[in-house]
């Protein structure tokens, strides 16, 4: 009996029956409709079942002549969608096998919905024609024997010889929201960030956080663009589908240098387990690049919209706004009245306090205190989150002065999480305060060298070298800063204490003419020439002193010479308790008045002098 023309695009192989000319992929479970690269990538494979298909054969199938693309990192993610929509894993395929370096093979068996294809294949040795059912049989008895006697082989020298073991150094990059809604990009974008941290937290590798990822959401840039400008040897990219309460994670690990996949896996689990979830990624990764992995908390359940709360406050921290931080805190609550026994949440409202405080969002005791009560919350419920002993060291230097459980709490986060960037990035500011500037270059460095997009990360190494009184090494960093964000205003504040202290004072009123409206400009300039810049700055420091930002008030008298006036301010500000007083023995400006027994005495009293 014969079949029409439309049959012609039916295969069948396992559960699934594909239908080509639609693109529609049925089971009994579902029906879905492939995208154009994955549907061409797997029937270019069901031609072929059990052969290796050359990845630069599937290159030539799915992109046209004349494509410009990164066919391998293109081929790559069509290969993933591919498995989620198969539910297929890479470590066991039932499905699609990877073949590193050469391309990929169908492995289940085949059949087209036809009598006749049972298209002759050609016996090569007598010139006939065997039918396509006796050649499935012997394909598949074929793959019995393989996978008998080569898995076994296979797995032994992927252990043994795999190139694994020179990965130093990983960036995670965004996960792909596959759930069809561009609303639930939060969620994508907080499964990566907590990938990142688990990872970090496992892997004795360097890894790459989260703000300098980000910036390859939706990138057409190749993995070795990626891998050069983040200076790693290996990326993770996968995809998120969340429906309902189930969630589906696929990940795969490349090398940079060779394109090579190192591992893939595909995870399904309600929503509700994905902390256990984020902990197997994680874990299942750092066993691929790391000869050492520390173990990580399996995770309890969690109910979904106390996660989606959650993620949404992280998803609005991250947009470094005063809007975004209001945003990130109101979620964060909510989560937290949905569950009092949710720690990450109170970490998170910690990070969100402190933060938004530094940046002045927030009132700064405000923000101090209810930070430091999350802080103390998070760790109460849970003593291994990194992210709330750095938060609550961050506390305790700038809020209590207390220095000895500020350097205690920065020490268990480092041993939790080395790889934390924001961690590193507050402990080297602790270390400066203290007057250990070597140190806290170093904790910088590290910072940078775990986000190198990090605006607010490089800002502070140029506040690490000014207050190291290295000026020279401050402009240049603060130069190199300014060409991510020409107007970011923490670079610039520190750019101006450097030209300031090599006595580079036009330079100095350029930047401040810069950055101020054209009338405010051009008042400074007529002051700067007429009177000088002593008095720019004795126009600053009655400013801030109207403003009660008294410590840069007194910054600016001490360097004009009026040394009352600015003990004065320092005084009244003690007695306010305001928490830039930490900044006495860092300061370059208040260099002036450390022989003055009034200054001593204050920095006794924040705990900065022993005697």
């Amino acid at each position: 009996m014969g079949s029409s023309s439309s049959d012609k695009g039916l295969y069948h192989f396992g559960a699934f029956v594909l239908n080509a000319q639609t693109g529609e992929l049925s089971s009994a479970e579902k029906k879905l409709k492939l995208r154009d690269q994955p549907l061409k990538l797997l029937i270019a494979l069901l031609e072929q079942p059990g052969e290796l298909v050359p990845r630069d054969a599937l290159v030539r199938r799915l992109w046209p002549e004349g494509t410009f693309v990164d066919f391998d990192r293109g081929l790559n993610k069509a290969v993933l969608h591919l498995r989620d929509a198969l539910g297929d894993s890479a470590k066991k395929p039932q499905f699609v096998e990877t073949l590193p370096r050469k391309g990929y093979r169908f492995v289940a068996p085949v059949r087209q919905d036809l009598e006749s294809s049972i298209v002759p294949l050609r016996d090569t040795q007598n010139g006939t024609h065997l039918p396509l059912r006796m050649t499935a049989l012997v394909t598949v008895a074929g793959l019995v024997v393989a996978a008998a006697l080569f898995g076994g082989v296979r797995d032994w020298i992927m252990n043994r010889f795999h190139p694994a073991s020179q990965v130093t150094a990983v960036a995670v990059i965004p996960l792909e929201n596959l759930s069809g809604n561009a609303d639930e990009d939060y969620f994508a974008d907080g499964i990566t960030d907590e990938l990142i941290t688990d990872l970090a937290k496992t892997s004795s590798a360097r890894i790459t956080s989260r703000t300098s990822v980000m910036r390859y959401k939706r990138t057409r840039k190749s993995l070795r663009e990626i891998g050069r400008e983040l200076n790693v040897d290996a990326v993770v990219e996968g995809t998120v589908t969340r429906s309902g309460d189930q969630v589906r994670i696929t990940a795969q690990l490349i090398q940079v240098a060779t394109d090579m996949h190192l591992w893939a896996e595909t995870y399904d689990r309600s929503v509700s387990e994905i902390l256990h979830l984020q902990s197997e990624v994680a874990t299942d990764i750092a066993r691929r690049i790391s000869t050492v992995v520390r173990p990580l908390d399996q995770g309890r359940t969690v109910n979904p919209q106390v996660y989606g709360l959650y993620l949404k406050g992280r998803y609005f921290f991250y947009q470094y706004t005063a809007d975004g931080w209001q945003r990130s805190i109101e979620q964060f609550n909510r989560a937290i009245e949905l569950d009092p026994e949710f720690a990450p949440a109170y970490a998170g409202l910690a990070h969100a306090y402190i933060v938004a405080g530094a940046y002045g969002a927030i009132p700064g005791q405000e923000a101090l205190t209810r930070g430091k009560l999350a802080a103390a919350n998070a760790l109460q419920l849970d003593e291994k989150l990194a992210s709330a002993h750095y938060a609550l060291a961050t506390a305790y230097t700038w809020y209590d002065w207390d220095w000895v459980n500020a350097e205690r709490e920065f020490q268990r986060g480092l041993a939790l999480n080395p790889n934390d960037a924001l961690g590193r990035n507050w402990y080297g500011g602790y270390l400066s305060l203290k007057g250990r500037h070597e140190e806290a270059l170093h904790e910088h460095e590290r910072a940078r060298e775990l986000d190198p997009a990090s605006l607010i990360i490089n800002a502070n190494l140029v506040r690490s070298l000014y207050w190291g009184r290295r000026y020279d090494d401050a402009i240049d960093q603060a130069k190199n800063t300014l060409q991510m964000d020409p107007k970011f205003g923490v670079t610039l504040f520190w750019l101006d204490g450097s030209l300031r202290h090599k006595g580079m004072f036009k330079e100095a009123v350029a930047l401040r003419q810069a950055v101020a409206k054209p009338e405010i400009a051009q008042a400074i300039a007529k002051k700067f020439q007429t009177l000088g810049f002593a008095a720019v700055l004795r126009e600053d420091a009655e400013m801030f002193k109207k403003d009660g930002a008294l410590v840069e008030a007194a910054r600016c008298f001490a360097q004009i010479g009026e040394k009352e006036q600015a003990l004065s301010l320092l005084e009244n500000c003690y007695r306010r308790r305001c928490s830039s007083l930490v900044t006495l023995e860092a300061e370059p400006d208040f260099d002036v008045l450390r022989t003055e027994a009034r200054y001593q005495d204050l920095e006794r009293r924040v705990g900065l002098r022993q005697f």
